[in-house]
């Protein structure tokens, strides 16, 4: 680690005191630079400004309403872009943790309901496609009890029947939903380190895992009940 650096206005040498021990905000650091340097005030007076941040902690949490009343305030006394070119723009972190929350509930909600509604559709199709086709099934388990095969084997039959009817298509979006996630946790693993956390991140993602496998469930059960019931109904009129 280098611990000193030549500058314009002379050479500075790291402090002994760490500067980032210190508050002072989450925007410095979502620059995306490999290494950050704070230098002292009269020094950056000699330096060629480019972009100037001011840090103010209240000394009492603002509200939402005082908040967003200061940015329109701002935004009134200093337009964006002003007359003079230079830019200005002011950051609450009351304004900031309300704003995302409330936009990642929107989203989780809106995904969570998506997967709700395909996971709904898909499995309805597959439900339908193997109850319309039971008329068939219900000849060839007929046939199957005329040779002999008792009840047990013919439900352990019908359950394989629907497991892999079920379980291809859903084992497949289970893989690529899979890679999908580790691709995206790979590609923004810092963001959601610094953001929501790995742990935050695959309970939500077990919550909604739990949700659709408890459809899936629902869906594979009322179909083999009814499934069940028409094989059984066929035994009952041809003895």
């Amino acid at each position: 680690m280098h611990t000193s650096l030549i500058t314009d206005a002379g050479p500075l040498s790291l402090a002994e005191v760490p500067a980032h021990t210190e508050t002072i905000g989450e925007t410095v650091y979502n620059s995306y630079t490999n290494v950050l340097y704070i230098f002292p005030d009269a020094f950056c007076k000699t330096l060629l400004p480019v972009m100037r941040n001011r840090y103010l902690i209240t000394a009492e949490p603002m509200s939402y309403e005082h908040a967003s009343a200061l940015e329109k305030s701002f935004a009134a006394a200093y337009p964006n872009p002003s007359d003079t070119g230079v830019e200005y723009a002011i950051r609450m972190c009351t304004l900031q943790l309300s704003d995302t929350k409330a936009s990642m509930f929107v989203l989780q909600a809106a995904m969570l309901y998506g997967a709700v509604v395909l996971m709904v559709i898909c499995l309805t199709v597959l439900s339908l496609q193997q109850l319309l086709d039971a008329g068939q099934y219900r000849y060839r388990f007929s046939v199957l009890r005329k040779l002999g095969v008792d009840e047990r084997r013919i439900g352990a039959l019908v359950l394989q029947q629907l497991g892999v009817w079920f379980g291809i298509p859903v084992g497949i979006a289970i893989l690529v939903t899979a890679a999908i996630i580790l691709y995206f946790m790979q590609t923004v693993s810092a963001e959601i380190s610094a953001y929501i956390g790995f742990g935050t991140l695959i309970a939500q993602i077990g919550v909604t895992g739990g949700i659709l496998l408890l459809l899936l469930l629902s869906y594979f059960l009322c179909t083999w009940m009814l499934f069940q019931r028409s094989i059984e109904e066929e035994r009952h009129l041809n003895p």
